[in-house]
């Protein structure tokens, strides 16, 4: 391979890591922003209006982890959402005052400390999953097929991404 080639593939994938970069965070951002907007509208008995919750995604990503994992350490908390501990205190307070989770201290370690998702919490998470379930489908109702079909194509590739290093 020449130089001037090795360059420009270079080039390539400084472009496309950039692109996912700037595309994968805007669509999450703007589903979030659906969510926000729309629920009220959604064609469901259990549909609300999510805005009334007061969470930010961060919280949200917290909460699906505890949902996921029924209750958490504080301390895998902050290694499944990579933060650090101060951090993870503060979301953890804010969470209490609404009501999402509750600490408790283990009853055979009391320097234990659960923390596990509400009954609140756990609804607050499957309303929010529908929502965006809901927005995606939404959108991709609006591009053609044929753009579905490369975004389709695409998935595998991008789970592979996933699992390199």
């Amino acid at each position: 391979m020449s130089k001037i080639q090795s360059e420009d593939d270079e080039l390539s994938i400084y472009a496309l890591a950039s692109s996912i970069l700037n595309i994968v965070p805007s669509i999450l951002r703007d589903l979030y922003t659906d969510v926000l907007n729309t629920t009220a509208s959604m064609d469901s008995p259990e549909s609300h209006d999510l805005s009334e919750f007061r969470v930010t995604t961060n919280q949200l990503a917290f909460l699906r982890v505890l949902v996921e994992h029924e209750r958490c350490t504080m301390q895998e908390l902050a290694e499944y959402l990579r933060v650090t501990a101060p951090t993870m205190t503060a979301m953890v307070k804010r969470l209490l005052a609404l009501g999402y989770v509750t600490r408790d201290h283990d009853t055979a370690d009391w320097r234990m400390v659960w923390i596990t998702p509400t009954e609140h919490g756990r609804q607050l998470v499957h309303l929010y999953d529908r929502a965006r379930l809901h927005s995606l489908q939404t959108r991709l109702t609006q591009l053609t097929s044929e753009d579905r079909e490369c975004i389709t194509a695409a998935l595998p590739v991008l789970q592979r991404l996933l699992s390199t290093k």
